[in-house]
């Protein structure tokens, strides 16, 4: 029996690859979630809310608001006589969601004020109304919190604030 010289055996095998690189799944990272944005309110943000002058009606905001996540739902607080928390006094007037929609500005929300619908506090005649906007469930709706405008941990939240007058029994 013959048998070959390890060299030329060792050269036959060198053109053969025994190394099997498997093929992994490809990863994607996932979309990214963006907090929502106060796109415009009339009036501006931060602008005194006064009386409409050709009805004389109540003072009021409408906000709309944006989110690049179109099919997020939209947490919106409207907060009075808020920041500071002062028992007694800052209420948690209205609740709203906002459903996704198929584009990133929102429909609009309008806050009319009205003392005995928002139970704004009497004895004084100066006021703020505060709107907090958050694309996942705020820590809590609860009317009596102190922090009424807190999102839940992780998550971020825009705020509107517009002072008022209104001298409310």
């Amino acid at each position: 029996m013959r048998t070959l010289p390890l060299p030329a055996l060792l050269s036959m095998f060198a053109g053969f690859s025994a190394c099997v690189v498997p093929v992994g799944p490809e990863w994607t990272d996932p979309a990214s979630n963006y907090p929502p944005t106060l796109a415009s309110a009339a009036p501006g943000n931060g602008s005194s809310l006064t009386p409409d002058p050709d009805g004389g009606g109540q003072p009021g905001v409408t906000v709309w608001l944006a989110d690049q996540n179109t099919h997020d739902k939209l947490y919106v607080h409207w907060i009075i006589d808020y920041p500071p928390f002062v028992e007694g006094v800052t209420r948690l007037a209205r609740l709203d969601i906002l459903p996704p929609e198929n584009q990133v500005q929102r429909s609009p929300l309008t806050f009319p004020l009205n003392c005995n619908d928002d139970h704004i506090a009497s004895g004084f005649t100066s006021h703020r109304l505060m709107m907090a906007a958050s694309d996942r469930p705020f820590a809590s709706d609860d009317p009596g919190q102190t922090t009424p405008d807190r999102p839940q941990a992780g998550y971020s939240v825009v705020r509107g604030i517009w002072p008022f007058e209104m001298d409310c029994p």
